[in-house]
């Protein structure tokens, strides 16, 4: 067998193999392109607020916030959530402590109540809360550690916040754009569970066959396009 027709099976056999995600690949590079970063992650559904200014002199102090954590803070933030002021309280080994800056209050964990609060607060968009639930077990969209409190919303975007009931804070934000666009990088990357790991070895044996693909196809160019094309040039 010549050594064209050994390049021409190679070429044939890989790009039926390799053939469905080279697809794909480019099919889902085309959703990602079309989408605007900014939409995907929610952020136009985000309220873009100055912070607040914190009047000192009303808030708790420092010393007096401290005192009235168990085992003691070994890092006191003043911020503001939902506009309100609190303390952010940190102990030795990292856990934080929600309170409230002027009553003491401890706010951590989140309830309800508060969740709804912060989801609210953060929101920019024309819908209402049509559900608040405290999720115990990591989940495949929000991509943050559990338990979370997830806030959905009856928009036409169908909104999701995960707020954290540690930090008061919004940790993801969810639209019907971003699950699009998720289901489309799990094709790009191959990694059909957690949607994040593009290191492993199908995905980077699909990219080599890929590359066998086109780097076959190279001779094959020149054998069956350029060079009859040459030839025919030069009879004229």
């Amino acid at each position: 067998m010549t050594t064209r027709r050994w390049i021409l099976r190679i070429h044939g056999w890989v790009a039926i193999v390799a053939g469905i995600q080279i697809f794909l690949w480019v099919l889902s590079g085309l959703v990602m392109a079309w989408f605007p970063i900014d939409e995907v992650r929610g952020r136009h559904l985000a309220r873009n607020t100055e912070p607040p200014v914190l009047e000192t002199a009303t808030l708790l102090p420092l010393a007096d916030a401290a005192s009235r954590m168990e085992g003691g803070a070994t890092q006191i933030t003043l911020r503001s959530m939902a506009g309100d002021p609190v303390f952010e309280l940190a102990d030795a080994h990292g856990a934080i402590t929600l309170m409230d800056a002027r009553s003491g209050e401890i706010l951590s964990p989140l309830g309800e109540a508060l969740a709804r609060k912060v989801a609210l607060y953060d929101y920019a968009g024309s819908g209402a809360i049509s559900e608040a639930a405290l999720i115990a077990e990591p989940a495949p969209e929000d991509r943050t550690t559990a338990p979370v409190w997830r806030i959905r919303f009856d928009d036409a975007d169908e909104t999701r916040l995960y707020v954290s009931p540690e930090n008061g804070k919004v940790l993801a934000r969810r639209t019907a754009t971003w699950r699009l666009y998720d289901f489309f990088w799990m094709l790009h990357i191959m990694d059909f569970s957690e949607r994040e790991d593009f290191n492993h070895p199908a995905l980077i044996a699909f990219a080599a066959l890929s590359v066998i693909v086109a780097a076959s196809g190279l001779p094959l160019l020149w054998w069956h396009v350029i060079a009859p094309a040459w030839r025919r040039r030069r009879r004229t």
